[in-house]
């Protein structure tokens, strides 16, 4: 796996760079907004305003697979696509966003009873209104991706973000309760439907029957049944949380899963959107495409997991400082989440190789046979309560993260071995690190959250520091990291010196 990058690969790598640098730009800034709303909303609504939203923001997750139905990834993915495949595309996927818009502003009434919570009805078919928006977004922003404009669709994220928050402070200032979180979502979606039709430049023309995309809707329509199972069972922890426990217990949990994907979402989905569009380009020069999937783990890991554990030995603490010390009782679910989120993050490559490589039949019987696990999970910690729901997530994401390796081994003959053993350190030197930093915070009598905080981050960091000197293969995939975030800010100086020393 040492071959010598052509041209093209070179001309990829810099590409991928460049796109790494404009999305984790707009990622950060993202995340910055992200965490002010998070902040401020909780010390504005109440537990119960957050449940409300939640449990049909739940099912609404579900609908928006429908909605999209693969096709974006299709566009993003296709060696080829023409002005006609791309009208079809919008066309269709604006159908679909109509079609369950529609479908979900008619049952309104039998989500609220699911629940038993009558204001439900209003939430649900306001929040039907952002599928619309979104299924007029949805080739638009594929567009973006397609042709690595990733600054324009960061940018417009960032935007529809600052936006949301600003609706939803405005509204819940004046009395507006779980509103103010309806207003937020339709915000966000209305900017980023204006953003990215805006950027894309084009309009799409009349449909064109007389040119196929059957091929484009067979991928997606793989890649609809997996992530319709995926989404299914990711929804079912708020859904059996909501129906259980009810709007305050839905509202604890939602906040603790938000604070989970605050760190989560801002790097897996841009180095997603990232890796399927260099890898797909790779797929047939295998000797780049391993290293690159490695690579790109590694990366990732190593910026996730010392974030998550940190966050996972210090929950209460970090509970206290972003959210407030009147949510103390989502700490328990935090520490584990933090937890599933380290596998889920792990489990990155499988997606990324089945996609990459247009296997969505691959990804659906993987997804088929394993997604079942976490929703047996959910529903069997839910007898143990909130933090037993979480415990569920957090066990069968470490199910999946080792079941992925063997399905890409088998199908597309992955390099299982070395992907497991990155993860593995990975894994354990943050995790050995964090434990350490929570440990010493728990013994010593500090004033508050922030001291708490810290120390452990100090002993953390010394704790891996020794790790690295005592541990040759850790010290090398931290180096390999740096070298990587040098690449990041200096893409063009970097391709220049590979290029002298050719």
């Amino acid at each position: 796996m040492t071959g010598e990058p052509t041209g093209d690969t070179q001309r990829l790598g810099r590409t991928a760079a460049r796109g790494s640098v404009s999305t984790l730009a707009g990622q950060l800034a993202r995340a910055t907004v992200q965490a002010i709303s998070l902040v401020v909303l909780a010390r504005l609504l109440l537990p119960e305003d957050f449940g409300l939203v939640a449990m049909v923001a739940a099912v609404v997750r579900i609908g928006d697979v429908v909605r999209e139905s693969g096709l974006a990834n299709a566009a993003i993915q296709a060696t080829t696509l023409s002005d006609e495949q791309r009208d079809n595309l919008f066309w269709l996927n604006t159908v679909l966003g109509c079609a369950t818009g529609a479908a979900l502003f008619f049952l309104a009434p039998l989500v609220a009873g699911f629940y038993g919570e009558p204001a439900l009805v209003e939430i649900t078919r306001w929040l039907a209104l952002t599928f619309v928006l979104s299924g007029i977004a949805t080739q638009y922003g594929a567009s973006l991706v397609r042709d690595m404009r990733f600054a324009a669709a960061a940018t417009i994220e960032v935007v529809a973000q600052v936006a949301g928050l600003v609706a939803a402070i405005v509204i819940a200032l004046i009395g507006g309760a779980y509103w103010a979180l309806v207003g937020q979502n339709l915000a966000i979606a209305l900017v980023i439907c204006v953003g990215s039709a805006a950027a894309a430049g084009w309009l799409p023309g009349l449909p064109h029957r007389d040119v196929s995309i059957r091929p484009l809707v067979g991928y997606g329509l793989h890649l609809l049944a997996s992530q319709l199972i995926e989404q299914t069972c990711r929804a079912a922890d708020t859904i059996v949380v909501g129906f259980r426990f009810g709007a305050v217990s839905a509202g604890l949990y939602n906040r603790a899963f938000q604070l989970m994907a605050l760190p989560m979402r801002q790097l897996t989905y841009p180095a997603q959107r990232v890796a399927l569009t260099v890898l797909a380009r790779l797929q047939d020069d295998k000797d780049t495409f391993w290293p690159f999937v490695l690579r790109g783990q590694t990366i990732l890991l190593h910026a996730l997991t010392p974030v998550c554990s940190l966050a996972a030995a210090l929950a209460p603490a970090v509970v206290d400082i972003v959210l407030g010390p009147s949510w103390a009782a989502a700490a328990p679910v935090l520490s584990l989440l933090m937890v599933a989120a380290i596998f889920e993050t792990a489990s990155q490559p499988t997606t990324w190789v089945l996609l990459s490589t247009g296997r969505t039949r691959a990804l659906f019987v993987f997804t088929l046979v394993t997604r079942p696990v976490l929703l047996v999970a959910i529903v069997g910690g839910s007898f143990l309560g909130l933090a037993g729901v979480a415990g569920g997530v957090a066990a069968s994401a470490v199910v999946i993260w080792l079941a992925g390796l063997v399905w890409i081994r088998r199908t597309n003959a992955a390099p299982a071995g070395r992907l497991f053993g990155a993860a593995l350190r990975a894994v354990a030197a943050h995790g050995i690190a964090a434990a350490s930093g929570g440990l010493a915070a728990a013994r010593l009598d500090l004033p508050g959250p922030w001291a708490e905080v810290g120390v452990g981050l100090g002993v953390a960091v010394a704790t891996l520091g020794v790790l690295a000197l005592a541990w040759p293969q850790l010290r090398r995939d931290l180096s390999a990291v740096l070298r990587s975030a040098r690449l990041l800010r200096h893409p063009q100086a970097s391709d220049q010196r590979r290029e002298a020393h050719q």
